[in-house]
């Protein structure tokens, strides 16, 4: 009787796959950044936007006090609460063209003199811009709907 001896053959044994787990464990860890990442890149650019929103609120205040200042100057009526923005419709256009602002805006409060604007809010798509002169302070908040519904 011979003895056989088996001997593996090349053809049967586990080839290694390293090439297979390291582009794996690189693409795991690419993922694994790009998830982490997410959240403070969009905390970054609404900050941004926020800014942009504050900024254009700030143009607002100015280009309400020219046209306040103007109103008082040549006696015309500045704030009238039953229309868009609660100041005349002239004193609006005037404040649109001249801020160049593209969202709306509408008067809170006036002092006793009815020319001079306390409280003013403005909204710019999901963001929205309070101010009040006294003590001067801006408040810029963040808004998204979570559930919208209409009725029929």
């Amino acid at each position: 009787m011979q003895n056989l001896i088996i001997t593996p053959t090349t053809e049967n044994a586990p080839r290694p796959r390293k090439w297979l787990t390291l582009t794996l464990t690189i693409l795991m860890l690419s993922l694994t950044i790009i998830v982490a990442a997410i959240p403070g890149t969009l905390y970054i650019m609404r900050r941004a936007d926020a800014q942009v929103a504050l900024g254009n609120a700030k143009s607002l205040r100015m280009a309400l006090d020219a046209a306040a200042t103007e109103c008082y100057g040549s006696g015309k009526t500045f704030c009238d609460t039953s229309v868009l923005g609660g100041v005349t419709e002239e004193v609006w256009r005037q404040v649109i063209t001249d801020s160049k602002i593209p969202g709306d805006f509408w008067i809170l409060q006036m002092d006793e003199s009815g020319y001079e604007v306390q409280r003013f809010y403005y909204q710019e798509g999901d963001f929205s811009v309070t101010f009040c002169r006294e003590p001067v302070s801006y408040e810029v908040f963040y808004q998204q709907n979570f559930i919208q519904t209409k009725e029929r």
